[in-house]
Parts: structure tokens; C-alpha cells; sequence
């Protein structure tokens, strides 16, 4: 279809950009995309040139084992923000009490609604004035 040209063009764009990143995997699937958009000799040849290159999915550094289910995270790639929230408290002692205290407290300040109560659509329960 004609309609699908400009998109095929550009998946072919991605795919030599992919090549020169050496990202050969990504560059095989924009370039099917493109096939299967709008076939053009010029994707046809770049996957030849992949696939004579000795190309094998899985020696890509985003590939999976088999290259059809979704990518796996490997053991050491751990996010880092992550794994610093999970090492470093950001609150002492005290804060945790208090914030114990204030949720086992049957009166909430401000006409606050505790997470666990539900009420309709439209009610607004009224507010307690406080000493």
C-alpha cells in the first residue's frame, strides 16, 4: 500500500541508525516492519547484509534467550534508585511512631478520612472542630 511508504522509510531510518549502534536485533525487527508495511529493495537488502553477517538472535545486548518472549532483567542490572531507597531509611524512629500513633487515633485532625473508610459518592462526612 502507498499509504505506508513514509512509515516503512522510517522504520528503515531506525533500523540503520539500530545497525550503527550495533543493535543488529533491533535493527531485524524494524526492518521486517518495514517489509510488512511497504517491501522496498533497500530493506530487503539490509536484512540479506544481516543475515550473510552471521547475524543469530541473542548476541544482543536487549535480546532474550529464545528472541521471542519479552526481555529479562539480568542479576546485576538493579536500578539504582531502587536499591538506595531499600538500603537508607529517609525517616527516624520517632517519625515511624508518630505516624503509627496518628493512624491508630480514632479522631483524625482536619476532618481527615482515614485510607480504610469508603463513603459514597458525593458525601463529605463533617469535619470535628478540635480543642
Amino acid at each position: 500500500m502507498e499509504v505506508n511508504r513514509d512509515e516503512a522509510e522510517r522504520c528503515i531510518d531506525i533500523a540503520t541508525a539500530a545497525l550503527t549502534n550495533n543493535q543488529a536485533e533491533k535493527a531485524v525487527r524494524f526492518l521486517e516492519k518495514a517489509q510488512k508495511l511497504f517491501p522496498t529493495d533497500k530493506a530487503r537488502a539490509l536484512l540479506d547484509l544481516i543475515a550473510k553477517n552471521g547475524f543469530t538472535p541473542g548476541h544482543d545486548n536487549q535480546s532474550t534467550s529464545d528472541g521471542t518472549g519479552p526481555r529479562q532483567r539480568r542479576p546485576g542490572e538493579e536500578d539504582q534508585g531502587e536499591k538506595a531507597s531499600q538500603t537508607a531509611k529517609s525517616y527516624t524512629s520517632d517519625q515511624l511512631d508518630a505516624v503509627k500513633k496518628f493512624f491508630t487515633q480514632r479522631s483524625y485532625p482536619l476532618g481527615y478520612l482515614p485510607p480504610q473508610r469508603s463513603y459514597p459518592l458525593g458525601y463529605l462526612p463533617p469535619i470535628r472542630s478540635y480543642p
